[in-house]
């Protein structure tokens, strides 16, 4: 049996091609190194476009997972499903103004809330069907010369974790940093010692840890100047083309906050939400741990929902 040990891998990428990925669904568009993104964000009746540049040079298999699930609309009507000071998570959970607003004050109830709309399912089912690119695989393959090479009936419905400490990725001119305004890919962090296969380029079939490339639909938007899910252990993908209409939406939080909860972030959401996600992972070692993980979401009392995702540019 072969095997291979890489220390370090440098990825570069030639601007403006058409590129057909390996995995890649069917179809090739011009490809630009930096794609656009617009996000609608809603809060308390007011919206706020957001514009944002996207780093396909430096993270393909990101903005690609990204661009491909925004074009199906996938992010759209979704609500701030964990509210944090310096990050807040969206790419999950449907918004629902009756339900919510019922719903927003009881913990456990809005534990219900999280259940009935999720988007768990709905992704399963655009992988099932073919609309989403592969990074990852459960196994790789030998032909008669010894080369590897994988197959799509071995791909994971995960996108590979472009960060340093996955699998030791040096980004030509320096990675993005999680900065104020930034996009980070989330996992949720899991126990599993399962091994798997990424593919970094189309040449490139390296073994990694599932835990590091076991991220689905889920993002988060950095809101202060630091976060603790740092470049080094999520993928930041994207930063604001400017700051304006994000500074508004920040500032039209903390005010509501201030106007309404005496300033006080924690009155501001819903506490102690317990909610299980991760549901639909059958491939984790340790699924009794892994699958169906446990964890507390802060909900704001007055939501902000991600109205819609649109590329404008890609």
């Amino acid at each position: 049996m072969k095997s291979k040990i890489f220390k370090k891998i440098a990825l570069c990428f030639v601007s403006a091609l058409i590129v057909c990925s390996v995995g890649a669904v069917a179809g090739c568009k011009p490809e630009t190194d930096h794609p656009e993104v617009r996000i609608t964000y809603e809060f308390n009746g007011e919206t706020y476009d957001v514009d944002y540049k996207l780093y396909r040079n430096m993270y393909p298999h990101t903005v690609r997972h990204f661009i491909e699930l925004s074009d199906e609309g996938y992010y759209n009507d979704m609500i701030i499903h964990n509210y944090q000071t310096n990050d807040w998570f969206t790419g999950a959970y449907v918004y629902n103004s009756g339900e919510y607003s019922a719903k927003v004050d009881n913990p456990g109830q809005m534990a219900d809330y999280l259940v009935d709309f999720s988007k768990e399912d709905v992704y399963s089912q655009l992988f099932a069907a073919g609309k989403l690119a592969t990074s990852v695989y459960v196994n790789r393959m030998y032909d008669d010369k010894g080369k590897e090479y994988i197959v799509k009936e071995d791909a994971l419905p995960t996108v590979m974790g472009e960060f340093y400490n996955n699998i030791h990725q040096d980004i030509e001119k320096g990675a993005l940093t999680a900065d104020y305004g930034c996009l980070k890919m989330f996992y949720y962090e899991k126990e599993s010692t399962q091994k798997i296969y990424v593919t970094p380029t189309d040449d490139q079939i390296i073994l990694a840890d599932y835990k590091k490339n076991c991220a689905t639909s889920v993002f988060a938007l950095q809101t202060g100047a630091s976060s603790s899910y740092s470049e080094t252990n999520y993928t930041v993908f994207a930063q604001l083309k400017e700051t304006e209409a994000f500074d508004n939406l920040v500032t039209a939080v903390k005010e509501y906050i201030e106007d309404n909860h005496s300033g006080t972030a924690s009155n501001f959401y819903t506490a102690n939400v317990e909610a299980s996600v991760d549901n639909n992972d059958n491939y984790s070692d340790k699924a009794e741990k892994d699958k169906g993980i446990s964890v507390t979401f802060n909900l704001p009392k007055q939501p902000i929902i991600v109205r819609s995702v649109k590329v404008t540019k890609y």
